[in-house]
């Protein structure tokens, strides 16, 4: 797994290499509508794309029909059923395309997630760190947080028992990237910490030793080894996403761009969808 995320963050990086010095709104407009294209280049590459178009064709005629002979309900009835029949069919046509979609864009939504779901921390801002721990007995026997100079720990780690968590409040007094380093017994895991800078990029909220899902999900630092630890989690504050003054949300922001982008390129790629 973190060969498999090392390379996916490295290829992601230079990906969008290109946008990096944009504001963060037009640098996923820009990804979003790229990743609309290509996702389209995708489904007309591993669709049958001459069995889809006749389908369309059939049911553009039957919907014609439908508008011409509305006052012959036995004729109604026979198009709607074959409008029925073509739906089932072509879904049958598109499935396979999506299913193969569906791993690209996973990998696109957990790279954007990484870049945008979060930002730095501000110089002065107060930010919690939660460990999580695979036995409770592990919280009773003491776990640890360090910081380097510049990085205030404000509080005693918070005990939760049942939910097997501590929890510390840090302050960080200067800009730049930092190791906070959490030991229990003779365990020892650093989690990455960033404060300041400008624009966006990537910003690793969890390192986590849970399943495969879990960790592909949380590509920006390498799996926790197994131990006593499960997870280091630091609460970044939200990235800040805004279109002419509205407020957006950056997954469904992808989505919709996304979506607006693909049927329009359709023509230009020759894919029926």
């Amino acid at each position: 797994m973190k060969l498999l995320n090392t390379g996916l963050n490295g290829l992601f990086d230079l990906l969008f290499w290109p946008v990096s010095g944009l504001p963060p709104i037009w640098a996923l407009t820009v990804v979003s509508l790229l990743a609309g294209v290509l996702m389209l280049w995708i489904f007309g590459l591993v669709s049958n794309q001459e069995a889809i178009r006749t389908i369309r064709d059939r049911i553009r005629g039957n919907l014609i029909g439908v508008r011409l002979f509305g006052d012959d309900l036995g004729v109604l009835f026979k198009l709607q059923w074959r409008l029925i029949r073509d739906n089932v069919v072509f879904l049958k046509y598109a499935l396979i395309p999506l299913v193969v979609m569906i791993v690209p864009v996973l990998l696109i939504i957990i790279q954007l997630n990484l870049r945008f779901s979060a930002r730095p921390l501000e110089p002065g801002q107060a930010a919690l760190v939660k460990v999580t721990v695979h036995d409770r007995g592990v919280i009773d026997r003491g776990v640890t947080l360090e910081a380097p100079d510049g990085v205030v720990v404000e509080t005693e780690g918070v005990r939760v028992v049942e939910r097997r968590e501590v929890a510390w409040r840090i302050r960080p007094q200067n800009a730049g990237s930092f190791d906070l380093v959490i030991r229990s017994g003779g365990e020892e895991i650093a989690k990455e910490l960033r404060v300041g800078g400008e624009g966006w990029g990537a910003t690793s909220t969890l390192r986590t030793s849970k399943s495969f899902f879990d960790k592909l999900l949380y590509p920006g630092e390498p799996p926790i080894s197994s131990g006593a630890i499960e997870s280091v989690e630091i609460a970044y504050p939200p990235l800040d996403l805004s279109l002419f003054g509205w407020s957006v949300n950056w997954l469904v922001f992808f989505f919709i761009l996304s979506l607006v982008s693909g049927f329009a390129f359709r023509r230009v790629l020759g894919v029926e969808i």
